[in-house]
């Protein structure tokens, strides 16, 4: 069934060309006999060979051939040009087939609405809906990022155990705006106070914990970190404290920060009282590296006894 399905075409093609062919094959054949019927009998050659009319047979049998092979041809032609046309078997159109359409691709041509100074890039040269869109993500983006939360990574140890260099995090910055000011336990960052011994880094983002609120007394003895008196977190820190502090009273407005890492932290034991204007947000997951994906272990849990931070 296969193979007479793939002969059909070729048999079509055969009489197609033979039908094609028997008009001018008569014709040939007519004007042949009445040349060869009104020209003069001539004499045979010698050794048996025919003269210029004995020619005649052989010249009507190669025009033939070439003028069927000529038929074959111009029917594969017109086979190709068929299929090359429309779906629907119509007449292929002079474009190529494109279906009567001669913008020839101008509706998919980008076009620059806008009057751009001769300095811009060609790939900065938006028109004027693709430069709205731009503007308008650009837009939500910092808006987000102002009002709502950022991401961070963290550049040094003072926060280890809990944070690594390279960790990343998310601060969140609704809370302190509309529900609460910062708490002891809460991880914050922020921009450090204007001090003699911060003024360098005035400008920079700070991550540390917060110990103290406004009027908490705060005092580093015996290694250890006291906090109106009672020990607090002593399962965030990773050694026996190397200095003393205090006692001091945290003034109104302002919160008591420290390192985790207290003996490698540049915080509140050496420039002072962080005012709650310049707190930023309220660090609250982990999203680098993926196997530290969480949440930020709870001081308070930590100040009761919970298990040693690994």
């Amino acid at each position: 069934m296969r193979q007479s399905s793939t002969r059909i075409p070729s048999t079509t093609m055969m009489l197609t060309v033979a039908s094609a062919t028997a008009p001018t094959v008569m014709k040939t054949a007519t004007r042949a006999s009445s040349r060869t019927a009104s020209a003069p009998p001539r004499s045979r050659a010698p050794g048996g060979s025919s003269g210029r009319g004995g020619r005649s047979r052989p010249l009507t049998v190669f025009s033939l051939s070439r003028h069927r092979a000529r038929v074959t041809r111009v029917a594969a032609a017109a086979t190709e040009v068929s299929d090359g046309g429309s779906n629907d078997g119509g007449p292929s159109s002079p474009e190529g087939g494109d279906d009567g359409n001669d913008n020839d691709g101008r509706d998919d041509e980008y076009v620059v609405d806008i009057d751009y100074p001769e300095f811009v890039p060609e790939f900065l040269r938006f028109n004027k809906e693709d430069a709205a869109t731009v503007l308008i993500t650009f837009a939500v983006s910092l808006g987000f990022r102002h009002f709502i939360a950022e991401p961070r990574y963290i550049p040094s140890l003072s926060m280890y155990p809990v944070f690594d260099v390279g960790d990343r995090l998310i601060a969140e910055k609704l809370t302190y705006r509309f529900e609460r000011e910062p708490l002891a336990g809460d991880v914050v960052i922020f921009n450090p106070p204007k001090t003699p011994k911060t003024r360098n880094v005035s400008n920079e983002v700070f991550i540390k914990r917060v110990v103290a609120s406004a009027g908490d007394t705060v005092q580093v003895k015996n290694g250890e970190l006291y906090v109106n008196g009672t020990s607090r977190g002593k399962e965030l820190k990773l050694e026996p404290m190397q200095y003393s502090y205090g006692p001091f009273t945290v003034p109104e407005g302002n919160i008591f920060v420290m390192g985790d890492n207290r003996n490698n932290s540049f915080d509140s034991h050496v420039w002072g009282p962080l005012p709650i204007n310049r707190v930023i947000g309220r660090a609250t997951v982990k999203y680098w590296p993926p196997s530290k994906i969480g949440g930020l272990p709870s001081y308070a849990a930590a100040s009761i006894g919970a298990p040693p931070l690994k």
